[in-house]
């Protein structure tokens, strides 16, 4: 992914993170991803696979094109 783009899809997770209530923990837990992957993909310090993209829209209850809605 490139970096403006990681950037703007690290600030939509913790947006929505920060909108839900959600942890950190409960995120990844709902989500079935690490705590640290999480604060990574959080901080843009890591480039993210379609398969926890997913996981994370799925632990939001949100469709991929809201998640890419930033």
């Amino acid at each position: 992914m490139d970096e403006q783009l990681l950037q703007k899809f690290a600030k939509r997770i913790k947006n929505l993170r920060k909108l839900k209530g959600y942890t950190q923990d409960e995120l990844s837990y709902r989500a079935n991803i690490g705590r640290s992957t999480l604060a990574n993909l959080e901080t843009a310090s890591n480039d993210v696979t379609l398969t926890k993209i997913n996981q994370i829209a799925c632990a939001f209850e949100i469709s991929l094109a809201e998640l890419f809605n930033f």
